[in-house]
């Protein structure tokens, strides 16, 4: 099934970050300036829709059934796609589309400092993970954690091998030995599942200097945090929530569930406080992303983790610590 000619326009344009496909009926992209519709284009049938998502997915290698109604891989096209099938999607089958940056996009490190606008706040965090120092980033879906770990991930000094576990393969940082391990979801007959504990595992096998968790979400968490406290450093993970000081909660129930009780809170929130040196906040504004906090953990004191504040970009972005 030959790509649209409209779509093939979309996903070759480097303007476009994003692409989505409410059935074949309704198609919106993103420029920057949030999500607007594709009101010219040549008509699409559902039929020849379907043809095309089943072909991109068998060629990234995963295949659709009944049981797996939802599908993620990254296409050759160095997009990463989300598809979900009726009958769980009403409106015919939902294809979401995001483009991943190339590792060429990472490698003028004035490219990064003008990407994030607050150039003091990204330099900061550059030379805290250049020194070993391990970053937490947070923020909401498409505000740029992936983007901003790809760019602090080029600071790692070129002797050190960085390795990545992720679900979907997103980081692309201009780095010589960046290496990546992708998890696996379980077969039709619930086998050959590989989660991203597992991963975490073999990853202490293969002698890393960094270690980088896609996204904060298991057990794998508190196996990072262990890991951090006995030898490895330099860690750098991505984490969904609406503020630094939120991130850092949930970094504390995903430990606490993931120990079932076997570890005390006290314990976990003392891991945390030594594991972990940065936590940061990003958020998109318009079609611009940006460092919207960073906050540095100073250590524990009782039950309470301390952190100073260091960036807001609400006060202009001006040291405040």
């Amino acid at each position: 099934m030959n790509t649209p000619l409209w779509l093939r326009h979309a996903l070759t344009n480097p303007q476009v970050s994003d692409i989505c496909l409410n059935g074949a009926a309704t198609v919106f992209i993103d420029q920057g300036q949030g999500l607007q519709p594709i009101e010219d284009r040549t008509p699409w049938s559902d039929e020849e829709m379907k043809s095309w998502v089943l072909e991109q997915i068998s060629l990234a290698g995963r295949s659709w059934d009944a049981k797996h109604p939802f599908i993620d891989a990254t296409l050759a096209s160095g997009h990463r796609i989300h598809v979900a099938f009726p009958p769980l999607a009403r409106q015919g089958i939902l294809v979401s589309l995001r483009r991943l940056a190339h590792a060429s996009e990472h490698s003028e490190k004035d490219d990064s400092i003008a990407r994030w606008g607050n150039s003091e706040a990204f330099r900061l965090l550059a030379c805290a993970v250049r020194n070993g120092d391990s970053v937490i980033i947070s923020g909401a879906t498409g505000s740029g954690k992936t983007t901003l770990a790809s760019d602090l991930l080029a600071s790692v000094p070129e002797i050190e091998r960085i390795v990545a576990l992720e679900d979907t393969p997103e980081l692309r940082p201009h780095h010589p030995h960046f290496v990546t391990l992708i998890s696996r979801p379980p077969n039709s007959d619930g086998f050959g599942e590989v989660t991203l504990t597992t991963l975490l595992r073999q990853a202490l096998r293969m002698r890393p200097d960094r270690i980088v968790l896609g996204e904060c979400r298991g057990r794998e968490v508190l196996d990072l945090l262990q890991s951090l406290n006995t030898g490895h450093r330099g860690a750098l993970a991505t984490l969904h929530a609406n503020s630094a000081r939120e991130a850092l909660k949930r970094l504390e129930l995903l430990c606490l569930l993931s120990a079932g009780g076997t570890v005390p809170a006290g314990v976990l929130k003392e891991l945390l406080a030594l594991g972990v040196q940065w936590v940061t906040q990003v958020r998109r504004v318009g079609g611009r992303r940006e460092i919207s906090e960073l906050w540095r953990i100073e250590g524990k004191e009782g039950d309470t983790i301390l952190m100073r504040p260091v960036f807001r970009s609400h006060e202009d972005a001006h040291r405040i610590a």
